[in-house]
């Protein structure tokens, strides 16, 4: 019996042994092998930094294609245009936000972060307003100017000519001041435009003078014209104003050639009409420098502290040195011009330029802030005096946190300057941000011009080599992001300015180009 025991235990041990050898098997054959590693098939997931794109608020709200694109490759915005000065603010310097506040909340909603362009730049700004700011020689000298008398010292006409029909009242529920505004109803206009009309007394002035006329004024619908006229015995001068139905203050200046004149309002159009706080003063022709700097530290102010958290970063300072020679950028050595255009220099030396990153800090310290240049890989002077600019800068304790890099080159760029900007830029030791990336293949504007297989591939490396020494010369910490400009060649800049080339990552036609795999390429 204790052999058989012996047995039964030794044999039991053997089956033990046995299986305890035997691999894990679920079922038969051999060890599954590990899954593939996931396709990175997007610029965002391929990147270890933000990767942005300069971006069309209209596009982006209205065509579903554009928006998808960049939501699936990119996770931060720049805004073309629609964040500027011009945009936002209105020739009487209030501020309209409406289009504004629906990008950044349509790109929040979309997940994407918003990195603002521009606060203080010599383009795309309200230039009427801004060449308003020359303030007045003189005191007001129209009386009741707010028709807080009713319409003493004023004349009021509805013409009993057919088919004229209207009325005009003291209006006390809609003024822009006080508690008294003009209310002009044109149901018919008359067969003269001053068949209607609301007209001061006459006002002594000084022959060969100018003069700023200056009214607030809204119309029931908007785009309701009415005439502003200035007319003496001899002199006469007038402007059509359509209207919005918000009050706003417009300006009208005249010069007369005698020493007496009336001010007018002739209402030509059928339409309800509000006008209140007039005032005629002598106009000094010298723009305030003071009134400016109140102007740009509102308008930062204001707009910075709108957006605070919401937006992670600001192009404080743009553009401010002039290619070739490194001074500082004004209307004396620029060529920009037109109604948009406003030099802050100008009226405030370069002292403009610390007192707006002041003023965008202040209103939101946890924004990172940036001057913004292009050029800087290929004009070694432009380069050094930016870097002397930012050096200023951190000397005085100003608030400066980075540099934008535009990096608008060709497939002609030189590799070795690139190196040499970047490494320049990261000796100041603050954030770099390739901030306006394309790469022409049309840098000579043949025209008619075609593509083609060897440019597109040429373009492909250069985007590639960008990449690449961004990574190979801005140390990790220094790296805020590369943004290329505009989604595809059919919206970029160069194209829609009239110039012939495909300078995005993207065709006409949303597909991807062998930009994009030399970018993606890199970026891995």
């Amino acid at each position: 019996m204790i052999r058989k025991i012996i047995f039964f235990l030794f044999f039991f041990l053997i089956i033990i042994i046995f299986n305890s050898c035997k691999k894990s098997d679920s079922g038969g054959g051999t060890t599954p092998p590990p899954p593939p590693p996931p396709v990175i098939s997007t610029l965002k997931d391929a990147s270890s930094i933000p990767i942005g794109v300069g971006i069309s608020y209209d596009l982006f709200k209205n065509n579903a294609t554009y928006s998808a694109l960049i939501k699936a490759q990119f996770d931060r915005i720049t805004a073309e245009y629609q964040m500027k000065h011009g945009p936002n603010v209105k020739n009487d310097g209030t501020y309209d936000f409406s289009k504004t506040d629906d990008l950044v909340n349509l790109v929040q909603s979309a997940g994407l972060t918003i990195h603002g362009h521009t606060l203080a730049w010599h383009q795309n700004n309200n230039g009427t307003y801004l060449r308003s700011l020359s303030g007045s020689a003189g005191p007001n000298i129209l009386l009741n100017p707010s028709f807080e008398n009713g319409f003493t010292n004023w004349f009021t006409q509805v013409s009993s000519t057919a088919p004229t029909s209207g009325n005009i009242s003291v209006e006390t529920s809609d003024v822009q001041s006080g508690t008294q505004s003009a209310k002009i109803v044109v149901n018919t206009p008359g067969p003269n435009a001053f068949s209607i009309q609301v007209l001061s007394d006459n006002i002594s002035v000084t022959n060969g003078s100018t003069y700023k006329f200056t009214y607030w004024a809204k119309s029931i619908t908007n785009g309701q014209a009415l005439r502003v006229v200035a007319q003496g015995t001899s002199y006469y001068a007038q402007a059509d104003q359509a209207l919005t139905t918000a009050w706003t203050l417009y300006t009208f200046t005249f010069t007369p050639t005698e020493n007496s004149v009336s001010v007018k309002f002739h209402f030509p159009n059928a339409g309800t009409f509000y006008i209140d706080n007039l005032s005629v003063g002598a106009s000094s022709t010298v723009i305030n420098s003071g009134l400016v700097k109140n102007a740009l530290q509102s308008w930062i102010t204001t707009i910075v502290t709108r957006y605070k958290g919401k937006v992670t970063g600001w192009d404080v300072a743009n553009e401010v040195v002039v290619d070739g020679t490194g001074n500082l950028r004004t209307s004396a050595n620029s060529s920009a011009s037109g109604i948009d255009a406003f030099y802050w220099a100008d009226y405030l030396g370069r002292e403009y330029i610390a007192d707006a990153f002041r003023w965008a800090n202040a209103a939101d310290p946890s924004a990172k802030l940036f001057i913004n240049d292009y050029n800087l890989e290929s004009d070694s002077r432009k380069l050094d005096s930016l870097i002397k600019i930012v050096n200023e800068l951190q000397s005085a304790n100003v608030p400066i946190h980075g540099i934008g890099i535009q990096m608008h080159v060709s497939i002609n760029s030189n590799n070795s300057a690139i190196d040499n900007a970047f490494q320049k830029l990261v000796a100041t030791g603050l954030l770099i941000h390739v901030s306006e990336l394309d790469v022409r293949i049309n840098p000579s504007n043949i025209n008619p011009f075609t593509s083609t297989q060897a440019l597109l591939d040429q373009q492909a490396q250069k985007y590639k080599y960008i990449v690449e020494s961004y990574f190979r010369n801005v140390p990790a910490a220094q790296r805020y992001g590369i943004t290329v400009w505009n989604v595809t060649d059919a919206d970029s800049w160069i194209v829609t300015g009239g110039k012939q080339d495909a300078p995005t990552l993207f065709d006409n036609n949303f597909n991807k180009k062998p930009a994009y795999s030399g970018f993606l390429e890199a970026l891995k």
